[in-house]
């Protein structure tokens, strides 16, 4: 049996997935008090307890110099909250990494187990969002070439959407919202239980 129509890739697909849904959920509560204040730019010296706990051990490394982990969190001034001056700006990019992160995971897991061959409209909505995400955050569909018709719960991607946002940037609409980006990763964990039921009964015929 190859690799993608084997039981064990949904399973674990569905795991990895519901891994992905659970942490969105957790870091959309943590974010719910910050918005509800209107977003401030965050205090980065709150970070020191985490960002304190990494370890190196520079003898061990020939160039230790060179990208060595340290115990001290970086310089404010070198990350770009700055540039983010408004509290809709921070609160689109805050949202917009998480849920890229989800999907670029997913639809990797997706391409390494060959479950993107699947012409379901979700999976392939899956799969257009993945390509705006790594695109900048935009989709790039000129032309007229063809493209597997790609939908989820009313939402649909096609040519028209060419040059537009996936995710707000805070300035602009996005195609799509957190709360999508969640409920996509439920309908395909649901899409994987589905197949691995499928797969599982001609096993067992």
């Amino acid at each position: 049996m190859s690799e993608h129509k084997h039981p064990d890739a949904c399973r674990v697909g569905v795991a990895f997935i519901e891994a992905q849904v659970t942490t969105l959920h957790a870091y959309a509560s943590l974010l719910s008090d910050w918005i509800e204040r209107g977003a401030p730019p965050p205090d980065f010296a709150k970070a020191r307890l985490l960002l304190a706990r990494r370890r190196s051990n520079p003898e061990a490394h020939t160039h230790s110099e060179d990208g060595t982990p340290t115990k001290h969190p970086p310089p404010e001034d070198a990350l770009s909250w700055r540039s983010l001056d408004t509290a809709d700006k921070r609160i689109a990019f805050a949202l917009i990494v998480p849920c890229t992160n989800a999907i670029l995971a997913v639809a990797e897991y997706f391409d390494s187990h060959r479950l993107s061959a699947s012409r379901a409209p979700e999976v392939q909505f899956l799969m257009r969002l993945r390509d705006a995400a790594v695109n900048g955050n935009t989709f790039s569909l000129a032309g007229d070439d063809y493209m597997p018709h790609a939908a989820y719960a009313g939402l649909i991607v096609d040519h028209s959407l060419d040059g537009t946002l996936l995710f707000s940037d805070g300035v602009k609409p996005g195609f799509i919202e957190f709360g999508d980006t969640v409920g996509l990763l439920r309908y395909l964990a649901k899409l994987l239980k589905s197949m691995q039921s499928v797969i599982s009964a001609g096993d067992a015929g």
